[in-house]
C-alpha cells in the first residue's frame, strides 16, 4: 500500500469515527426539556422549566468548559458524577464564536460565561455543591425564550448574523426582549464544538 492510499484510508477512517462519536453523544446526552409556543419566521418561541445551572465566567471558553467539566466529573462536595446534558449556554460580548486567529489577548479581553444546565432530577437543594469557587449554582426559573439556529456557514461572522436575525424578528412580532442574547451550544462535549450545531436566543416577556 503506498502512501497516497494510507493517508486517504487514515483520513475515512478518521471521519467515520467522528461520525460516530457525534452519534454517540446525540444519543447519550440528555437535553433539556422546553415546550414550542409558536414559530415566528423561523424563531421559536420555546417555553422552558424551572432548572438548575452550573455557571462559570473565565477568559476564554475553553477554561470555562474545563472547569464545568471537571465540577461534572466529580469536583463537587459529594464526589458525583453528572450525566452530560445540553445545550451549554454562552453569553460573551458579540456572541461570535472564537477563531482559531484570534490571540489570546482578544479572547482575554472579552470574558466569557457559560452554563452548563444540571439534569432534570437536581433541584437547587440536592445539586452537589461545587468544590472550585469559580464554579456557581444558580437557578433558572420557568422563562420564554426566542430561539434561531445558527447556520453553519459562512464560518466567520455567523454568530452575530443570526443575532441579528433574531433581534429583528423578535422587533417586528412586538415581543419584548428581556436582557442580553446567548449562545446555545448542542455538542457540550465540554471540550469544543464536534457537531457545530448552535442556536442564538434571548428571554422575552
Amino acid at each position: 500500500m503506498d502512501r497516497a492510499t494510507t493517508f486517504v484510508t487514515g483520513v475515512v477512517s478518521g471521519l467515520a469515527a467522528l461520525a460516530g462519536w457525534r452519534y454517540y453523544r446525540s444519543r447519550a446526552t440528555e437535553s433539556v426539556d422546553y415546550e414550542i409556543r409558536r414559530l415566528v419566521d423561523g424563531v421559536e418561541i420555546r417555553r422552558y422549566p424551572t432548572v438548575v445551572v452550573a455557571e462559570t465566567v473565565a477568559a476564554t471558553e475553553a477554561i470555562a468548559r474545563r472547569r464545568l467539566g471537571e465540577y461534572a466529573g466529580g469536583a463537587n462536595r459529594v464526589g458525583a458524577k453528572l450525566p452530560a446534558t445540553t445545550p451549554l449556554r454562552t453569553r460573551i460580548g458579540s456572541l461570535e464564536a472564537p477563531t482559531q486567529t484570534q490571540t489570546g489577548t482578544e479572547a482575554s479581553a472579552r470574558p466569557v460565561r457559560v452554563g452548563s444546565y444540571l439534569p432534570p432530577g437536581y433541584s437547587p437543594e440536592t445539586a452537589p455543591e461545587p468544590t472550585d469557587r469559580a464554579v456557581l449554582l444558580t437557578v433558572e426559573t420557568p422563562r420564554t425564550v426566542a430561539v434561531r439556529s445558527v447556520p453553519r456557514y459562512p464560518p466567520t461572522d455567523r454568530v452575530d448574523q443570526a443575532r441579528r436575525e433574531l433581534l429583528a424578528t423578535v422587533e417586528r412580532a412586538g415581543l419584548a426582549a428581556v436582557g442580553s442574547p446567548f449562545l446555545f451550544n448542542y455538542d457540550n462535549s465540554l471540550l469544543g464544538s464536534l457537531t457545530g450545531r448552535a442556536e442564538v436566543g434571548i428571554e422575552i416577556a
